[in-house]
């Protein structure tokens, strides 16, 4: 395929920017949403960076967009069908493919101008950046980072604890940068670096005695009133249960988010109860307690005190209409977090901070989001270096250690009972993640920003040299100039008016190929050539239209 030095995409270009968009598109459908293929993530982003220096901007931005907006797709069945937003919102995933496009724009940017390594570097730098700011402004925090795709994959996973999920937003395109680079060295020793550290993590234990817990979900619908409607019902099919599980000697027993609602103000007694006769800590979710409307999560002491009580953070835009908490709650050192409150890493670092060794949460999952959810919560864990016990009742139950790895697990029906017993051992993991926060987010804007600079100099000589991208053309490159010749290879072959400067029929840039062989940046005589004084060894011979 050919491109004229100035960057025009011919027919041939146009095609290859659908193809890359449709292969983007394709990999990264099956690499994200709701269920993965953890290998695919790293793949999606390849096409459209191997192509983004090899086509006109315009051209390599809308291939951007349009792939990675094929590939969010995945999730408007989700959000129309399952959380019922209105179409409008679907707008937000035209930003992050806007946002993605912007990445390979940059890229590409700095590729041309003759950064190539800055660019392997910068580019996956500003989708981090820029991952870690929607997590903080959106109302669904770190809900679309790619980070959560990786969750089950060790040891690669345990950069979260140093880096936050945004170090794996960064390495997720790296690859793909590299390789349109051609800078496989820079990958291989990042690769490497990150496997190393998350084997080494991975054979850290915690030393505390094992907590036995065990985490119930029974059929029927959430939100049951108490004491009228189907609370009572409710009750009935987890007090069977609760006796069964503190039986076979669970300590803990945790119940699903929003298990009955109090509509009267008052609590069930019969929960009490349960933690007193059983010797329990007995976990509940409740809502719409006297007071104010909550979405709340009680732990029921076996010494009959008070309750501990915590109140969600983070509600569900249009679907929760209560009160969001703003306190932590923690009890012999274990804390209470609820559901929506797992996808905000910031939340989950102040139980880090505070040394907490377990966190109990109570949740409510869509059925078909019930792996995804759980998956966040284990990137939680690994972040902060706590063992995790999560209830969500429609989804998955799942008990995953400090490092992040699935101690227990299984599917919670809709329509069926389902209970899991296990053991964690309680116990925080201190991390660099929970003691400077998003530091790496911070450094990758930095170094976005240095590239923000390179890309705004002017005057520089902007290009690509011979062999950087193996002969290939590359586009919006200026003949002669751009082609690097002052370093001393104008005779190597490449593109008309870019790697050789070999002239074409109908394409010569009107400047001689040993005319090349002197040049001068000095104002006024356009191109830099200096013509060479007749009669001089190295003159050129009459040039003859």
């Amino acid at each position: 395929m050919n491109y004229d030095g100035e960057g025009t995409a011919g027919r041939a270009g146009w095609v290859v920017g659908v193809g890359a968009a449709l292969a983007t598109g394709v990999l990264l459908f099956f690499g994200s949403g709701l269920h993965t293929v953890p290998v695919l993530t790293w793949l999606a982003p390849v096409p459209v960076f191997f192509v983004a220096p090899r086509l006109r901007a315009g051209v390599a931005g809308l291939a951007a967009f349009v792939g990675w907006l094929l590939g969010l797709s995945n999730l408007v069945g989700y959000l129309l069908g399952d959380l019922e937003v209105p179409p409008v919102v679907l707008g937000f995933l035209v930003g992050l493919a806007l946002v993605f496009a912007g990445t390979v724009l940059f890229f590409r940017g700095l590729v041309v101008r003759g950064h190539p390594v800055m660019a392997v570097v910068a580019g996956p730098a500003l989708w981090a950046a820029l991952d870690c700011l929607i997590a903080t402004v959106s109302p669904h925090g770190a809900f679309t980072s790619l980070a959560y795709t990786q969750a089950e994959v060790a040891p690669i996973n345990q950069i979260v604890s140093l880096a936050g999920p945004w170090g794996l937003s960064f390495l997720l395109l790296l690859p793909a940068a590299a390789i349109a680079a051609r800078r496989f060295v820079l990958v291989l020793v990042v690769a490497v670096g990150t496997c190393v550290y998350g084997v080494v993590r991975l054979h850290a234990g915690a030393d505390d005695q094992p907590v036995k817990i065990a985490v119930l979900s029974a059929e029927g619908a959430d939100d049951a009133g108490w004491p009228n409607a189907g609370g009572p019902a409710i009750l009935k099919r987890y007090e069977p249960l609760i006796v069964n599980a503190a039986k076979e000697g669970a300590q803990i027993v945790l119940l699903p988010e929003k298990t009955i609602d109090a509509q009267s103000g008052q609590l069930p007694p019969e929960f009490q109860e349960l933690a007193i006769s059983n010797k329990i800590e007995l976990v509940v979710g409740v809502t719409a307690l006297g007071g104010g409307d909550h979405n709340r999560a009680l732990i029921f002491h076996p010494d009959g005190s008070a309750p501990t009580s915590y109140d969600k953070h983070h509600l569900i835009p249009g679907l929760e209409p209560y009160e969001s908490g703003d306190k932590l709650a923690t009890y012999n050192n274990y804390g209470l977090m609820i559901c929506k409150d797992m996808d905000f890493p910031a939340l989950a670092r102040q139980y880090g901070e505070l040394r907490t060794g377990l966190l109990l949460v109570p949740a409510l999952d869509f059925v078909d989001d019930g792996w995804l959810h759980s998956r966040m919560a284990i990137l939680r864990g690994i972040e902060n270096g706590i063992p995790i016990a999560r209830d969500g009742s429609k989804g998955r139950l799942t008990l995953t250690d400090s490092q992040g790895r699935i101690v227990a697990e299984t599917t919670a029906p809709a329509d069926a009972p389902a209970s899991l017993i296990g053991e964690l051992h309680p116990g925080v993991d201190r991390t660099l993640h929970t003691a400077w926060g998003d530091w790496f987010a911070w450094l990758c804007g930095l170094i976005a920003l240095v590239g923000v600079v390179l890309l705004s100099r002017r005057g520089g000589r902007g290009s690509i040299r011979h062999g950087q991208l193996r002969g290939l053309p590359v586009a919006d490159l200026p003949a002669g100039d751009a082609a690097g010749d002052d370093a001393g290879d104008h005779h190597r072959p490449g593109p008309a008016g870019v790697a050789g400067g070999r002239e074409t029929a109908g394409r010569g840039d009107g400047v001689h190929r040993a005319e090349r062989g002197r040049r001068r940046d000095g104002p006024g005589e356009p191109g830099g050539v200096r013509p060479l004084a007749p009669g001089a060894a190295d003159a050129p011979g009459q040039h003859r239209p």
